[in-house]
């Protein structure tokens, strides 16, 4: 017998890791208080279009914005062909579906659903190219109960609405500065919600927010191991798993199998070709299939009929190795031919499984897609597979004595998903909505395991374009997290998640759920603290944003002075710099990393608090491949202020040289520079950035050693962010060139240095070496000696 290995690659613990996995956390979400909201926009001047059937409650959410000074336009309407015309909007209220939920009811979420779709189409080609990051909102409410359906007096009304919660946290990937929410209201609530929809859409923050008993709630993921084993399986067990026949499902049912002695019964929509046939399905046979499959071509078929064709064949083939191979191993692996989105077959298929103790629902559909290319058949579709299958299992087995229920849900819907993946991080979020839902009503465990990527092993279409949302799961370390879920009868939902790649955009990150616990927390919080106000954004070429530093926050405002006023320390502005332009490094490019700081400049007057104690600055980071290496240039404006402070930054991989090959600016002072001789223009406490005594070292060198500033020290906040600079070498440096001997103030205006070649991480103590004549600053670690920066000329220094 021949096996079918070009057709269906191994599974399970045979599958080849591939590279960008990363062991995965295993997170539960809890309800936790909102906290303070950001300042409220006004909805003045705002164009908004509210989405929902004719209602009593829609009439009121509109006077309710009017009220606030919205314009509010209406709802575009469909033509014959279904695609809306009229004005677009930049705002989107969606009321969702509104009404009760009715399990029986097959499709109910469908006409609502494609009425979403449709007005997106419409708004999506003014909206992709919205640069400004503050214009564009997409709000969708849900009815669950005003806690997400996390707290225990959730009515559940509406499960459904998860569909919308999973739209809008992915609307960002197509639509980047929209700025999309969701907002959780009982059902019964109806009458807060025009104000409440008010209220939000000024508000902004965070992606999901409930309002019950007065208060308003989000979600925060918690790490927590698996509960200890409580189920225990064996060969008289039958599990049914939906679409299971390749791919992951596979790899579990082998698992299972070969582990428990159960019977799996797997299944597809595809019917078998006739078992005497199996053997003759082998790899040649598939290429000559491929072979006769294209030559159809020059008869005039299309070439999108026979790539369909084409992978009808090789699922067929993939499908039918899986069985042949679980026949050779002794596995009690079963395939029945079942299409899960109808009713009438999923109860057939039940039935004829008297001793049914367990269900996976793991089928599912994936059309990755952009909006404007997405049909209302390719959504009904994704969509009807995951939800409409659900509730068809749910049902039949409801008054089973069952073991567990698990369903197979995706991070694209808790965290967003890719682009493409509208309508299919859609459907995930809406299972793990439906399976709260289930969990009330059945006497069985009811779990939702939303994975990352497997590891080229199920549906991903681009694996490598996956990697830059986060890290794959390696098969094994998959299949051991979900043996150990379903052994131990979880509940609800469970996340697994893995270190967080770069293609984070601001105007997400402004909304997204960071907590210290999830894994990629320490790369990835930095520039969120960082980031500001977004107001204007391009991918990969300009971030603009407003960012304050404000002493209840910033010790080090008032811990440093300039002209005896309370500032914000050069090292400091530097390091929101670096974090400024981190957003813009493309995402596809290899790991980048800090290589140089270039022709920093700053007048002392741009880093001055305000009469309120506060520095507010604009800042504009804007990024250019610059001979092969990552350019970003950086300037900080302050209104008031004639001068701007500015920075080249230099990106590239570890280790990779540094420098742009631009002509070399003059450095210190220059006809265009102020020399402040009188009284000491900076100031530095030394109770947020650690002070130095510096000491002579033979006849031409000074030396000092100084401790790195503590992120407590810096930042009166809870999770105080770490520095990618050395802030305490840096001030330290500018604290020693501001006066040409001891005791005689001598302060260029504006600061500037050549350059500062970042040569590895800040350590927690360095050593400062300098020799004056030639204006070179070697920083290094000063418990190794490696070397942590090298700064040329800053000031006067030469």
């Amino acid at each position: 017998m021949t096996l079918l290995t070009e057709a269906a690659p191994a599974t399970g613990s045979e599958a080849t890791e591939a590279d960008g996995t990363e062991p995965v956390h295993r997170m539960l979400w809890r309800l936790a208080p909102a906290g303070a909201a950001r300042p409220a926009r006004p909805l003045a001047g705002r164009t908004v279009v509210v989405v929902a059937d004719d209602s009593d409650v829609a009439d009121r959410v509109r006077a309710a914005l009017r009220a606030r000074g919205a314009e509010v336009a209406d709802a575009p309407a469909r033509t014959g062909a279904g695609t809306p015309r009229g004005p677009v909007p930049d705002t989107i209220v969606d009321l969702t579906l509104a009404e009760p939920f009715a399990p029986g009811e097959q499709g109910q979420w469908h006409d609502a659903l494609l009425r979403t779709f449709a007005v997106l189409r419409h708004c999506y080609a003014q909206w992709s190219a919205e640069t400004a990051a503050d214009r564009l909102t997409y709000l969708a409410v849900t009815y669950l109960g005003g806690g997400m359906g996390y707290h225990p007096d959730d009515d559940l009304a509406q499960p459904l609405g998860g569909l919308w919660a999973g739209l809008a946290k992915t609307l960002h990937r197509e639509l980047p500065n929209c700025a999309a929410r969701v907002l959780d209201v009982p059902l019964a609530d109806a009458g807060r919600l025009p104000e409440l929809v008010a209220d939000e859409l000024g508000l902004g923050g965070l992606s999901e927010i409930g309002h019950r008993d007065g208060h308003r709630w989000t979600l925060t993921p918690e790490a927590a191991g698996p509960g200890p084993a409580t189920l225990s399986f064996d060969a008289s067990d039958t599990l049914l798993m939906s679409g299971g026949g390749r791919g992951i499902g596979m790899a579990l049912a082998r698992r299972l199998a070969a582990e428990h002695g159960m019977r799996v019964v797997v299944t597809g929509r595809a019917a078998l070709p006739a078992p005497e046939t199996w053997e003759d399905l082998t790899p040649e046979a598939l290429r000559e299939r491929r072979r006769a499959l294209w030559a159809q071509h020059r008869d005039g078929r299309p070439v999108t009929e026979i790539r369909r064709d084409i992978a009808r064949a090789e699922s067929t083939w993939e499908l039918v190795g899986n069985l042949l191979r679980a026949r050779a191993d002794g596995l009690r692996i079963e395939y029945r031919s079942c299409d899960v989105t109808d009713r009438e077959q999923v109860e057939a298929l039940v039935a004829a499984l008297p001793g049914l103790t367990a269900v996976i629902h793991n089928a599912g559909v994936d059309r990755p897609v952009r909006l404007p290319g997405k049909s209302d058949a390719d959504i009904a579709a994704v969509v009807g597979t995951k939800v409409d299958a659900f509730l068809h299992l749910f049902r039949a087995v409801r008054e089973r004595e069952l073991k567990v229920f698990c369903t197979v849900g995706s991070l694209t819907g808790r965290l967003g998903g890719m682009v493409g993946q509208f309508d299919y991080a859609a459907a995930n979020e809406c299972l793990a909505r439906l399976g709260l839902w289930a969990g009330r009503q059945a006497s069985f465990p009811v779990m939702t395991l939303a994975w990352p990527t497997w590891a080229r092993l199920g549906l991903i279409a681009n694996f490598e374009a996956s990697l830059r949302y986060m890290a794959a799961m390696g098969v094994a370390d998959g299949l051991a997290h979900w043996h150990a879920e379903l052994l131990a009868g979880t509940r609800g939902e469970i996340s697994f998640v893995g270190p967080l790649g770069q293609a984070l955009d601001p105007v997400q990150a402004v909304s997204y759920p960071v907590a210290e616990c999830l894994p990629g927390f320490s790369d990835t919080y930095p520039k969120i603290f960082h980031l500001g106000a977004p107001a204007y954004f391009r991918a990969h070429e300009r971030l603009v944003s407003m960012v304050e530093f404000d002493p209840d926050t910033t010790p080090a405002v008032g811990d440093f002075t300039v002209h005896g006023e309370p500032a914000v320390p050069v090292g400091l502005l530097l390091e929101n710099a670096v974090r400024g332009a981190e957003w813009i490094v493309p995402e596809h490019l290899p790991r980048q990393v800090l290589l140089a700081v270039e022709d920093l400049s700053v007048p002392w007057a741009l880093l001055r608090a305000g009469a309120d104690g506060r520095i507010r600055l604009r800042r504009e980071v804007r990024g250019a491949d610059v001979d092969g290496r990552w350019c970003v240039e950086v300037t900080f404006h302050r209104a008031g202020c004639e001068q701007s402070g500015r920075v080249r930054l230099v990106f590239g991989s570890p280790g990779g040289p540094a420098g742009t090959g631009a002509p070399q600016s003059a450095v210190g002072p220059s006809g265009e520079a102020t020399l402040f001789t009188g009284a000491p223009v900076l100031e530095w406490r030394g109770l947020a950035v650690p002070l130095a005594a510096w000491r002579q070292e033979g006849a031409h060198r000074i030396v000092t050693e100084v401790g790195s500033c503590h992120p407590g020290d810096l930042w009166a906040v809870p999770q105080p962010p770490p520095c990618a600079v050395p802030v305490a070498a840096i001030e330290n440096i500018v604290r020693a060139v501001s006066e040409r001997i001891p005791g005689l103030p001598c302060t260029p205006d504006p600061l500037t240095v050549h350059r500062i070649s970042v040569c590895g991480p800040v350590p927690a103590r360095t050593r400062i070496a300098v020799d004056p004549a030639l204006g070179v600053w070697r920083i290094t670690d000063a418990a190794t000696g490696a070397l942590v920066a090298v700064l040329h000329r800053p000031c006067h220094a030469n």
